[in-house]
This record gives C-alpha cells, sequence and structure tokens, in this order.
C-alpha cells in the first residue's frame, strides 16, 4: 500500500522527507488527471491533498464513496487555510480529541 501526496514542489519536499510518495502538480488540470489515475491505482491506500483542491477534487468523491481505498485525507496548504480549519483544529478531528 502507498501513500500517495499530491500538490506542489515545496509540498511534496516535505512529504518526501517524512517518506511518501510524492506527485508534484502545476494547476488544477493537472491535479484532476493526476487523481483520476491515482484514485485507479489499487496500489494506493491513502491520498493526500492540500485543503485547496478541496473543491477540486469534489467531483472525484462520488467515486470514491463505494470504494474503500484510496483513503483521501485533506492537510492545510503552505499559502493559507482554505478550509478555514488550523493544523491544531485539524488534528484534533483527524485523532477525535479536543
Amino acid at each position: 500500500m502507498r501513500i500517495v501526496f499530491i500538490g506542489n514542489e515545496r509540498e511534496c519536499a516535505g512529504f518526501r522527507l517524512g517518506g511518501a510518495e510524492a506527485v508534484i502538480v502545476n494547476g488544477k488540470e493537472e491535479f484532476k488527471a493526476k487523481v483520476d489515475q491515482l484514485i485507479h491505482d489499487e496500489d494506493v491506500g491513502i491520498l493526500v491533498i492540500p485543503d485547496r483542491y478541496y473543491k477540486t477534487f469534489l467531483p472525484f468523491s462520488e467515486k470514491l464513496k463505494r470504494k474503500a481505498k484510496p483513503v483521501v485525507v485533506f492537510v492545510p496548504s503552505f499559502d493559507g487555510i482554505h478550509l478555514k480549519r488550523d493544523l491544531k483544529e485539524f488534528l484534533y478531528g483527524v485523532l477525535g480529541i479536543g
């Protein structure tokens, strides 16, 4: 099972240091093409996406409702918080504490 992060070059560098595979995209159209490819890859277990792509990702969420994997996790973007949640609040939600 692979953990794959999809984002810009700066964001990908950090995830690579953490041991995740990283896919660099430059723009929404390239993001859509890569996500479509990754959600059909049976070896991808977790797909990590910066929250600035949340609205761009929504059409794919319907395809994933009937699949157990990949699990999709949105993380705060380096360029700001797009889902109006700070990192502390995000981690509380993921870990179930707070």
